[in-house]
């Protein structure tokens, strides 16, 4: 197998050099091909950078009302980003919602229950006797 695979390379390099035709269609079998020249460069699909505001600073200055307001009139991107900074939703359900005020409440709830958690324990006294 090694000796006919070898004959025909020899056959094939002699014709190459005696027929120029026939050396331009190998060249161009072998050779990948090239780009075209107006082929956009890929691009990442990386998210770009959200500035995300302190929402545990906003919900301590505006109160829960005016925090859910402040929240609704945030753009959903902005949401969804507040969502995977704060670890909101391990799920991930809230992903393709695109309801900037199901996304305000869904925040506002989570970050009501995270605060809301400890608060059972604040402002007991024990009896140490």
């Amino acid at each position: 197998m090694i000796a006919l695979l070898q004959g025909l390379s020899a056959l094939v390099e002699d014709e190459a050099s005696n027929n120029p035709a026939f050396a331009a269609k190998l060249d161009a079998l072998i050779r990948p091909p090239e780009k075209p020249s107006g082929a956009r460069p890929k691009t990442s699909a990386k998210l770009k950078a959200i500035d995300v505001p302190d929402v545990h600073a906003e919900l301590a200055a505006r109160g829960d009302e005016d925090f859910r307001a402040w929240l609704s009139a945030q753009p959903a991107d902005v949401l969804k980003a507040i969502i995977r900074r704060q670890d909101l939703d391990p799920s991930r359900r809230s992903s393709k919602w695109k309801d900037e005020k199901k996304l305000a409440n869904f925040i506002a709830d989570g970050l009501r229950s995270r605060l809301s958690r400890g608060s059972a324990f604040i402002g007991r006294t024990y009896d140490q006797s």
